[in-house]
């Protein structure tokens, strides 16, 4: 499995000084199979540039995984050049549990929030299909779980040849009337060879900010040691 980050940023885009060494995009992360499969996590800001690199190597069949419909993961797909040529074929994959993908994307581009195109109106092939416990996608195995936030949110874990990638975005370890339990988040992420997850607070900010659906540094750090 080849792993990049594309964006690791929340709410909005960032450029300065502070942003130059993990850019200033907002969530999309891209994983590529053994097999060559094109998986994309998230459509934020960072899917522009992911883009490039996509028809530099002639990447035409794609699947697109959406963890959940706030702007800072939607905010890049009217950027994103392999929508607009005939040739891509997109499955994209969502909960319906508040809206369904095709819905939040079609009202992202609809008029006069985007003025260009509607979605129907896009060259690519589009296939929506609602993101479940597990989806296979060639050799990998994917597996989701609900997070602690806002709205409803999906974190996941890819498997393939006996390695694992545990991405949860926006997720509250210890939300004290969270949805899941902490130990529930120990027991998905244990083993991974690598965890990508929310840690936007510092642990003197978070007392201020519980129950806005985010954890702190040192919290993940917990869950790394807990869950091996």
């Amino acid at each position: 499995m080849f792993v990049k980050i594309y964006g690791c940023r929340g709410s909005i885009p960032v450029a300065n000084r502070t942003t130059r060494k993990y850019g200033g995009n907002t969530t999309c992360l891209y994983v590529e199979s053994r097999a060559g499969e094109a998986i994309i996590v998230d459509a934020g800001s960072g899917i522009r540039e992911l883009g490039g690199y996509l028809m530099q190597n002639r990447k035409s069949e794609l699947h697109l995984i959406l963890t959940h419909y706030h702007w800072d993961h939607l905010q890049g797909f009217p950027f994103f050049v392999p929508v607009y040529l005939k040739s891509t074929k997109i499955s994209i994959y969502g909960a319906n549990k508040e809206a369904a993908p095709k819905e939040a994307l079609s009202y992202q581009m609809s008029f006069p929030y985007f003025p260009t195109i509607t979605l129907a109106n896009l060259p690519a092939q589009f296939k929506f299909r609602e993101l479940k416990k597990v989806l296979n996608i060639g050799p990998v195995r994917i597996q989701t779980m609900e997070m602690n936030h806002p709205n409803y949110t999906l974190g996941l874990r890819f498997t393939e040849g006996g390695k694992s990638l545990v991405f949860m975005t926006d997720n509250e370890l210890f939300y004290p009337k969270n949805k899941a339990k902490y130990r529930s988040f120990v027991k998905f992420a244990r083993g991974a060879k690598v965890l990508i997850h929310d840690a936007a607070y510092s642990d003197e900010i978070y007392p201020k900010k519980i129950g806005w659906g985010h954890s702190t540094y040192s919290q993940v750090m917990q869950l790394a040691r807990d869950s091996g």
